[in-house]
């Protein structure tokens, strides 16, 4: 025979799986915030530039270390250096300023929100 669950049963049971989950909610949200921060020392000397995804599984990293950039290929079988040179700064700026960093309206202020970019953009095509 199965026992009967009254109100009360029911709503405990049910405020101790709201918890449950609240506590998981919580402990992800923990983890996705404070996770990349565990153990950096904020002194990096490796960063990640861009990643290229060619299809499938396969991709493009190319990573800064010591003052080198380095293009790996990656694939779920292997890690393979494809080649290595010195990090130039004028390559770096020039795709900051194509991204739309340190753009600047007609009157020379910088463009610092999505607002003054639309305004420039609609009044270019309108001349």
């Amino acid at each position: 025979m199965l026992p009967e669950f009254g109100w009360t049963e029911w709503l405990s049971m049910m405020a101790s799986f709201m918890l449950v989950i609240g506590m998981l909610v919580a402990t992800l949200f923990a983890i996705k915030k404070l996770g990349p921060n565990l153990g950096n020392t904020g002194n990096k000397r490796l960063k990640l530039l861009e990643i290229q995804n060619l299809g499938g599984r396969q991709k493009l990293l190319l990573v800064s270390l010591n003052g080198d950039q380095v293009l790996i290929g990656l694939t779920p079988q292997s890690m393979t250096k494809l080649g290595s040179w010195p990090v130039d700064e004028d390559v770096i700026n020039s795709s900051e300023s194509e991204a739309g960093l340190g753009q600047t309206s007609d009157n020379g202020s910088p463009l610092n929100n999505f607002k003054d970019m639309l305004s420039q953009a609609f009044n270019k095509n309108k001349d």
